[in-house]
């Protein structure tokens, strides 16, 4: 199975050769999606003043912005001269608290400006890790191992589990001396479980023993930190910290930490909110939402993703073409799914094929409302392609149109299966379904945008960390549409086609093995990850794999407690408010 630049569409033989006939007969189903709830003339009204910083209410649309930079790098350079101590590693204690500090700059989304630093810490930690394994004396306590563990995981340097089963070794036998340690010890131990690689299952029970002891009913409820979006997560901790003035018994963070990281959250947001204004704009020019009025429109919730896949400031072009090529898969997959008639598809798809394989006109044959499609495509990937090629020399636009028509051949084959009333078999599903997750279009315009041509391996082919976390997309997504598409008779879903399988008994099992599944997936992204950072002749930038990463981390959230993206729950749209348009004030 290939993807993307050479993806192969797998579907059973008989099934492949049937013909799409045109069908005038044909109903045009609706699937009564909710309109948009965002008010696109708000957002693009808005007007933005870098002189000052205030705060109002959603409803005013709240400007934030913070032009001091000489506090900024005040700030920073303070959080450096703490971090580094201005001195070796040499003691247990040194170590750990620098590790403290490490997972507070991440935790609150600023790790990104002291990335040399944290990086030269971890491997003078690594070098001395290796060194202490023999002397029982010098291992780290739990929390402190832990903490290492998947920090070195998460930095692609290599971490054996030895020392972090050492360090839980150490703890159990002096379990009852301080609760609290222990606690947070356990906490930090479960959290690093989720960088295990396939195999690992040492981890697995760790993970296991870690909940038993905490007894926290509500832990295995939550998703992990490693599968959270970065940008979210600081989001929350800031809230945490500032708003609510919580620090839940976690060890203080340093003032000058805590103002760096609301300064820079609220900057952030700023240049967020003048993107999402400019995706607002382009959106309403398309005349998309009026053309093809069947569709979901969700422009705000796709650049909410895009700032989450790429929150950091210099990732405008990422979030750029992930929030306009996320809005037009949406519609597009409307045409697909619901709207379009079996020879109107079958006409759209060669139609893309044909711009993919350079020849023109063909959508004189279209439809309106499919002609307004296809010309909303080729211009947002022809003037991404032209960014790319002005900022890294490369052409990408042959691989744009690849991508499209590799995402319209693998719509097709699903709405055929529609058609049809056919089942596939749970494999031949997933070898279709990674590719209509969408994550492989969504990558493909948003790696080269952040690194050139460099994120394709040999030969031109697209990175296997894309292959894996458009997996986890595919099969999460359908863990929360599966019903809702069955009541709407769509195309099966992952759990239906387990259901279909001989070895899975219910819809319950089924479940229980697509989030077994998914967690496999998971593993093997790690390894790849760390594979990737260890291979520096083959790797990707480090900032295409934190892409990859976190593709598949928004998706956790996106269909955390439904579909995100079809039917936006509460939660989902607090959420999105709160990052986009509700800045973090001043402590109280």
């Amino acid at each position: 199975m290939a993807l993307a630049a050479g993806v192969v569409v797998v579907c059973s033989g008989d099934f492949q050769q049937q013909a799409v006939e045109p069908s005038s007969s044909l109903q045009r189903r609706s699937a009564n999606y909710e309109p948009t709830t965002w008010d696109y003339d708000a957002i693009c009204s808005r007007s933005f003043d870098s002189s000052s910083e205030r705060v109002s209410d959603f409803n005013q649309l709240p400007m934030v912005a913070s032009d001091n930079n000489a506090a900024m790098l005040t700030l920073k350079e303070r959080v450096v001269e703490r971090l580094l101590l201005k001195e070796e590693v040499t003691t247990t204690a040194t170590a750990s608290s620098r590790l403290r500090m490490i997972h507070q700059l991440q935790s609150l989304g600023i790790a990104y400006h002291f990335e040399q630093e944290i990086k030269a810490i971890l491997l003078s930690m690594h070098r001395d890790a290796a060194k202490a394994s023999n002397n029982k004396h010098d291992v780290l306590d739990l929390h402190s191992a832990a903490l290492l563990f998947r920090m070195l995981r998460e930095q692609g340097i290599p971490a054996s589990t030895g020392d972090l089963l050492l360090a839980m070794t150490s703890a159990s036998s002096r379990e009852d001396d301080d609760h609290k340690a222990n606690s947070d010890g356990l906490l930090a131990l479960y959290e690093a479980s989720f960088l295990a690689f396939p195999g690992e299952t040492e981890l697995e029970e760790a993970r296991a023993l870690a909940v038993q002891r905490l007894h926290d009913g509500h832990l295995q409820q939550q998703l992990p930190l490693h599968w959270r979006a970065p940008r979210l997560q600081a989001m929350w901790t800031l809230q945490k910290q500032i708003i609510a003035g919580d620090d839940d018994g976690e060890t203080m963070i340093d003032p000058a930490i805590l103002q760096l990281a609301r300064v820079d959250f609220n900057q952030v947001q700023t240049l967020h909110q003048r993107e999402l204004a400019e995706a607002t704009r382009w959106w309403k020019e398309t005349g998309l939402g009026e053309k093809l009025a069947f569709a979901r429109e969700r422009v705000v919730e796709c650049f909410f993703c895009a700032a989450c896949i790429a929150p950091e400031p210099h990732l405008a072009d990422c979030r750029e073409v992930l929030a306009k090529a996320g809005s037009l898969i949406v519609h597009l997959d409307d045409i697909y799914d619901v709207y379009g008639t079996p020879h109107e598809l079958q006409a759209f798809t060669d139609a893309i094929g044909g711009w993919e394989h350079g020849s023109t006109g063909g959508d004189t044959a279209l439809p309106e409302y499919m002609k307004a499609m296809y010309a909303a495509i080729q211009e947002t990937s022809t003037v991404a392609a032209e960014r790319v090629l002005h900022n890294h020399a490369c052409h990408v636009l042959p691989l744009y149109k690849k991508a499209w028509h590799d995402l319209c051949k693998a719509f097709l084959v699903e709405a055929r299966w529609h058609q049809q009333g056919y089942t596939p078999s749970f494999r031949e599903y997933l070898a279709n379904g990674w590719v209509t997750s969408t994550g492989p279009l969504l990558l493909l315009h948003a790696l080269p945008a952040a690194a050139g041509a460099s994120v394709l391996r040999a030969g031109g082919a697209p990175p296997r960390l894309l292959e894996l976390s458009s997996t986890i997309f595919r099969l999460r997504n359908d863990c929360v549409s599966h019903q809702a598409e069955s009541e709407r008779g769509d195309v099966p879903s992952a759990i239906a086609c387990c259901m279909a399988e001989k070895w899975c008994a219910g819809e319950e099992q089924a479940h229980a093995a697509i989030q077994s599944l998914i967690a496999d997936t998971w593993k093997m992204l790690n390894k790849e990850m760390s594979s990737a950072s260890a291979d520096h002749h083959q790797s990707m930038p480090a900032v295409a794999n934190k892409l990859c990463l976190n593709l598949a981390r928004i998706i956790h959230c996106i269909y955390q407690d439904g579909d995100g993206i079809t039917s936006p729950t509460h939660r989902i749209k607090s959420m999105i408010t709160d990052l986009l348009f509700n800045p973090i004030p001043h402590a109280s």
